[in-house]
């Protein structure tokens, strides 16, 4: 499982604005969580990581349908700039990206990695987000309930690989 970038400690250039975007979704929430509304939708619309890139990406900020959780998915295609965004999120490189704050805001990450076949494997992609929220200790109750047999079996290699969904909503 991919828990380190392969960028982390480069410099990281531009793309301010994508930052900007991922800012207004948390702040959305959060505003919706105490009663402030807004008009702006936090389903971004696709992002394109630079002039003429001809991958472009999609930023998605959403929650379950309790409301409950909340989090931000970025998607595209190979070379779009995606593991560079999560490396500048979690391992800011200059003071402004400290300044964010964001790595502060981060429960659990995944880099996928095309010459690693373990950090492509949806049961590793799952397992290791559960991993990261139990050491985390944020989530109370978090670690009890993964402990639960039920869950424990959902989570097995092989029927975890079988069955995604289920076990991600455990």
């Amino acid at each position: 499982m991919a828990q380190t970038s392969l960028l982390q400690g480069k410099r990281f250039y531009c793309r301010e604005w994508v930052f900007h975007k991922i800012q207004h979704c948390l702040q959305e929430k959060t505003n919706n969580l105490i009663g402030v509304t807004s008009s702006t939708p936090c389903k971004q619309p696709p992002v394109t990581p630079g002039v003429g890139a001809s991958n472009p990406s999609t930023l998605t900020a959403g929650s379950t349908k309790s409301g409950s959780s909340w989090g931000v998915l970025l998607v595209g295609g190979p070379g779009s700039g995606k593991t560079a965004l999560g490396t500048e999120l979690l391992w800011p490189s200059s003071t402004q990206g400290t300044q964010r704050g964001m790595q502060q805001q981060t429960l659990a990450f995944h880099f996928c990695r095309a010459d690693d076949s373990d950090t492509l494997c949806v049961g590793g992609f799952i397992r290791g987000l559960v991993a990261q929220i139990c050491r985390s200790g944020v989530l109370p109750g978090f670690e009890e309930k993964v402990r639960d047999p039920a869950v424990q079996s959902t989570l097995q290699p092989g029927e975890c690989e079988r069955n995604p969904t289920e076990a991600f909503k455990r």
